[in-house]
């Protein structure tokens, strides 16, 4: 796949799912086949499983495999699954986006390596490993705050030019960093904004497509939102605001009962919602 083609298939707003547990503690497939589907009936035009929202980090590789396959099933192509494929070493970032490929997902992205000080190099060869592990599209995932590593723009030129990555997701909400990333590399692949009070700002500096986690609640409103109706931004920021006060997870988890999906627990090291908490979210309007 060409960069230009990247950018016909892969565009608009796409869901970054939460991963739903039982009571258990055990991956609850059945519910992240509906809410997928129920997503793809109310305007995502993608999704993207297993990576920061759905708690990577705190998921086994059989259980990630198992979530984008599911996740697959239940969209049956109607729209793009951009598969999270981070792992702690080499070889299961390669399984796991051997295992993505398999299942039928449209391509994969991973934030850099992270926890201790990362070279360009070796950032380089983080992404270079797994476009060797698989022929579908590798998307860079830069996200510094969470990950204490990031991808310099100088990494993201050799990544372009050698072919490794076809797009790249932005997580700073930042207007310098999205604005100089469509610059420079706009015109070879895709170019990806996150971080939900960003959406507006995004689009207009000319990102392809927006990744959100409040758009597993809303999804409509936020695909509306990126269609172009600005005035749903302060109500995003006023949501986003909301969740944050009591962990952004748990409380996207919990307000997805309304919608009749039952998502279990964050398994982060957060506290479970105290009752002031979910009444504070039960007042909630979106």
């Amino acid at each position: 796949m060409t960069g230009t083609e990247a950018k016909r298939r892969f565009h608009g707003c796409y869901v970054a799912t939460l991963t739903p547990f039982d009571k258990s503690d055990r991956l609850d497939l059945g519910a992240a086949k509906a809410h997928a589907e129920w997503l793809a009936n109310n305007g995502a035009e993608g999704l993207c499983p297993a990576g920061t929202t759905g708690e990577f980090l705190y998921l086994t590789e059989a259980e990630k495999t198992a979530l984008i396959a599911a996740t697959v099933q239940a969209v049956g192509r109607r729209i793009p699954v951009i598969a999270g494929v981070w792992g702690l070493r080499e070889a299961e970032t390669a399984r796991l986006a051997k295992g993505a490929e398999a299942a039928g997902a449209d391509a994969v992205f991973l934030p850099t390596p992270i926890y201790y000080p990362a070279s360009d190099d070796a950032v380089y060869g983080h992404y270079a490993a797994v476009h060797a592990a698989t022929s579908l599209p590798v998307f860079a995932y830069n996200i510094p705050q969470y990950a204490a590593n990031e991808v310099s723009f100088a990494c993201l030129e050799r990544l372009f030019a050698d072919g490794i990555i076809l797009g790249a997701k932005d997580s700073t909400g930042t207007s310098e960093r999205v604005s100089e990333l469509v610059k420079r590399f706009g015109e070879r692949g895709v170019v990806f904004a996150a971080s939900d009070s960003f959406a507006s700002e995004g689009r207009k500096l000319g990102a392809d497509g927006f990744i959100s986690a409040i758009a597993n609640i809303a999804p409509a409103r936020f695909a509306a939102l990126w269609a172009g109706d600005d005035s749903l931004q302060p109500e995003v920021d006023r949501l986003r605001t909301a969740l944050k006060q009591v962990g952004s997870l748990p409380a996207l988890k919990y307000l997805l009962g309304r919608f009749g999906f039952s998502f279990g627990e964050a398994r982060l090291p957060a506290s479970a919602l105290t009752s002031n908490q979910k009444s504070t979210l039960d007042a909630l309007i979106f």
